[in-house]
């Protein structure tokens, strides 16, 4: 009997251990598969997948009409497998190299070792083709996106370029690149206990279904007003040997830049050959003293002060004395003349801008300048935009007469011309717009940029005023080379000697520019014409002026802005005079 019980009790005891040992296994079992599940999966898929990277079908770049700019376009993309390899590196090295263009005994480098590895990226169709026909074993071929820019050059410095991973690294790209870069840019290769490839390139491969197109973004450019400011400029550059040179042409209504030609320029599609100068976006990030375009400020915020009138006469000598400074104007008679606003502006008077700076209160010229946008960014939204420099206050007598003709303060290009539509448009200041909006690949707007809001500068009198006296500097004064047939044009010239690198003083260097309106009556267009150091000519009546008026001469037409007086009307009306 006590033996039975023994037994029994033994019994329940071994039962008990193996409920309990049954009941903690399924209690692990509910643990693994419940909680540590996705745990698991993840360490199960980094198992027997590896992520390759893929250039996803980038979205566009057009102009305002819709023509391309930067586009995506089929490529191929050569991967090696080692693990699968039938043959020595040294004979794979040596029947690839010469499909791919490379040298045998650095291609064979990369073919050592057993992980997957891409070999060239990116890619003409052709080649991969031809890498294909080879059969080799443990290499292959993907399909991939990559970059093209059909144009080339063209606003190249305003677009930018992309690197071989489908990143942007520069310019629209750049900033828009979460827009225009698609949703999907891995591809999970599937591989087996011994780390070989699964997943085959052929007709059925998913690869292609796996890249998301992006979006598409569409600028304020015009590509064939591009591209004549940036022949224009091109032959202006040759023509008078000048370091560099830009040409900006803005809608004086809307804010709309047109064209945003910079040159020298570089060809996006092989940026890794580009020196950094030429990808930088000077005309947004360099600043300049502007020299007498700056005048137009000047007169227009006096005006606007109502500290003199359009008839106000001021004595205007070859020179002036300011404290210990000379200030002269080039090519003055002897004596004293007495000029006007209007005779200021045409015969480009330092001695009479500087008399007219310093009848404003410091202050008042200061926040006139503000408000035409100097010492600010312009809301382009250009990454690393300058705000030029604009001195705070307070400003002696001399500064405040050199700021008054140019000197003593920076700009850039895209600050002076942005400024200007104040002049062109009744008073009202319009924010440079350079894009239009982003489209999804069905069509769909998914997100626009409107208008910004103008803001009153200066009066509409004011303005009317000042195209008056500008048009005369075209018509006799400094911009004569400025005329267009046909039509009335206004503007104002600046040629700025540069400022030296080290140290102070100024070179013989100058930057020569030509800030212009047309029609002068009712300007449709803003246009900057800048050549920095022309070495065959110096003043800007005969570097930036010219250019200018080839530049607006086929632009006009183009726009379908009728002349305001026919041509022919005009030759006669000239010859009775």
């Amino acid at each position: 009997m006590a033996r039975h019980q023994t037994i029994r009790a033994r019994s329940s005891w071994i039962y008990g251990t193996l409920a309990l040992g049954a009941l903690a296994l399924c209690g692990r079992m509910v643990f693994l598969q419940v909680f540590q599940a996705p745990h698991l999966t993840s360490l199960a898929r980094e198992q027997r997948t590896r992520e390759v990277d893929l250039a996803s079908v980038r979205g566009e770049i057009v102009d305002r009409n819709g023509r391309e700019l930067a586009v995506s376009v089929d490529a191929a993309s050569v991967y090696a497998q080692p693990v699968d390899f039938e043959l020595e590196p040294a004979q794979i090295a040596a029947r690839l190299a010469p499909v791919l263009k490379r040298d045998a005994a650095e291609l064979e480098k990369g073919l050592q070792g057993r992980h997957w590895r891409w070999l060239l990226r990116q890619q003409d169709q052709e080649v991969g083709k031809a890498v294909k026909a080879l059969k080799i074993s443990g290499i292959g071929v993907i399909r991939e996106s990559k970059r093209l820019y059909p144009k080339e050059t063209l606003a190249a410095a305003l677009i930018g370029f992309v690197g071989v991973d489908n990143q942007g690294l520069a310019g629209i790209e750049r900033y828009f690149d979460h827009v225009l870069r698609g949703g999907s840019q891995k591809l999970l290769v599937q591989v087996d206990a011994r780390g070989r490839e699964i997943l085959r390139e052929n007709s059925g491969s998913p690869l292609r279904t796996l890249l998301t197109d992006g979006a598409r973004v569409v600028l304020t450019l015009d590509e064939t007003i591009q591209h004549i400011a940036q022949r224009e400029l091109a032959l202006a550059i040759e023509k008078l040997k000048a370091k560099r040179g830009a040409v900006l042409v803005m809608n004086a209504k809307t804010g709309d830049l047109l064209a945003y030609a910079t040159l020298p320029s570089y060809d996006p599609n092989h940026y890794r050959e580009a020196d950094w100068s030429l990808i930088k976006n000077w005309v947004a990030q360099d600043v300049y003293e502007p020299g007498s375009t700056i005048k137009i400020f000047t007169v227009a915020s006096a005006l606007q002060a109502g500290v003199v009138t359009t008839s106000t006469r001021f004595p205007c000598g070859p020179t002036i004395k300011i404290g210990k400074h000379t200030i002269s104007d080039h090519d003055a008679p002897a004596g004293i003349r007495q000029l006007d606003l209007e005779q200021i502006l045409e015969h480009s008077s330092n001695v009479g801008s500087l008399q007219v700076g310093l009848r404003m209160p410091e202050a008042f010229h200061r926040s006139m300048l503000t408000r035409f946008g100097f010492g600010a960014v312009t809301q382009s939204g250009i990454g690393g935009e300058s705000k030029g420099l604009l001195p705070p206050l307070p400003w002696p007598t001399m500064r405040q007469g050199s700021i008054s003709f140019g000197y003593g303060l920076s700009v850039t290009p895209l600050q002076i011309v942005t400024a200007a539509t104040a002049i062109a448009d009744e008073g009202r200041l319009h924010p440079p717009r350079l894009i239009d909006k982003v489209v999804s690949p069905d069509g769909k707007v998914l997100q626009e940029f409107p208008q910004a809001t103008a803001s009153q500068v200066i009066s509409p009198e004011v303005s009317r005023q000042m195209l008056s006296m500008l048009q005369q500097v075209v018509d006799t004064g400094t911009g004569t080379a400025a005329k267009v047939p046909g039509y009335n044009v206004a503007g104002k010239t600046g040629t700025a000697n540069k400022s030296r690198e080290s140290g102070g003083g100024y070179t013989s260097d100058v930057i020569a520019s030509f800030l212009g309106f047309a029609p002068a009556e009712k300007p449709q267009l803003v246009v900057l014409a800048l050549l920095d150091s022309p070495q065959n000519a110096h003043y800007a009546s005969l570097t930036a002026v010219p250019l200018f008026q080839a530049v607006v001469r086929q632009t006009l037409p183009y726009l379908g802005i009728m002349p305001y007086v026919p041509i022919e009307q005009k030759v006669t009306s000239h010859a009775t005079r």
